[in-house]
């Protein structure tokens, strides 16, 4: 089965080369990667882990086409439905290959976490990505609205009423209406980051307890602390496992957006 995004012809028509290349396996499974890195650093900071096994996570993690096998992992995918059991499998038996002669370092790995913390979280360091290309795109939009407005401030045309042809206006009065709409957008824009770039990690129910199984401190949300630090996110108010509003906030804007590029 293939879609049109496999097609060389037709892809470019329906996607954008730059954020092509953010949601693509490779950077999907690096950002997965990144997330292993970080809660290992986090929580060696934290004496959750030992460090040595903190090292060797994050030495592997480095590169993702070293680590991965990819075949291997899609067939581990179509075996149980999503990639991030085969991705931790995969780096848990290479960091016990480059682990010292009887230490298993790597099964100091994803440590506390679960499936929905990697998947959440590599979708927003996906997310931020794109909102930084969409934000270069509206800079550029804006501006050449700004000049086509001034530009244009007296160059008479027909203006429009119920599909008809109504009073005169001015074309830089066409072009400032939308101007305006591309300014409300970047100014969502700041604000959606506000909300959207936030880390996922809860561990398997959200509460963090298999960090503090006597619940007697708050290693889990130290922890949580030190690895948004780490992937330069914002701390959640609480795990957000189910909650999906970042999410879809993040497609009402990009509607809102195309919306507008669309006139």
């Amino acid at each position: 089965m293939t879609s049109v995004q496999d097609s060389l012809i037709f892809r470019n028509i329906l996607s954008h080369p730059p954020t092509a290349e953010i949601w693509n396996d490779r950077t999907r499974t690096k950002y997965y990667l990144d997330f292993e890195a970080a809660l290992a650093k986090a929580q060696a900071r934290l004496s959750i882990i030992p460090q040595d096994a903190a090292d060797a996570i994050v030495k592997v993690c480095f590169d993702v086409d070293t680590l991965i096998d990819w075949d291997l992992l899609r067939q581990q995918t179509e075996h149980i439905g999503y990639p991030v059991l085969g991705v931790v499998q995969q780096l848990v038996a290479r960091v016990n290959e480059h682990s010292p002669t009887g230490e298993k370092w790597g099964e100091w790995s994803h440590w506390g976490a679960t499936t929905q913390d990697l998947t959440d979280t590599a979708s927003v360091l996906q997310i931020r990505d794109t909102l930084n290309v969409i934000e270069n795109f509206l800079n550029q939009i804006i501006s050449a609205l700004r000049d086509l407005s001034q530009k244009h401030k007296s160059t008479p045309m027909a203006g429009r009423s119920n599909l008809q042809q109504a009073v005169p206006i001015s074309a830089g009065f066409k072009f400032a209406r939308l101007l305006a709409t591309f300014l409300r957008h970047k100014d969502r824009l700041g604000e959606l980051r506000k909300r959207v770039l936030v880390l996922e990690f809860g561990g398997a129910a959200g509460t963090l307890a298999t960090l503090s199984p006597g619940g007697s401190d708050d290693i889990g949300l130290r922890c949580q602390e030190e690895l948004a630090k780490e992937l330069g996110l914002d701390v959640p108010d609480t795990s957000w496992h189910t909650e999906r509003d970042r999410i879809a906030e993040f497609g009402f804007f990009c509607t809102l957006v195309t919306g507008t590029c669309a006139k």
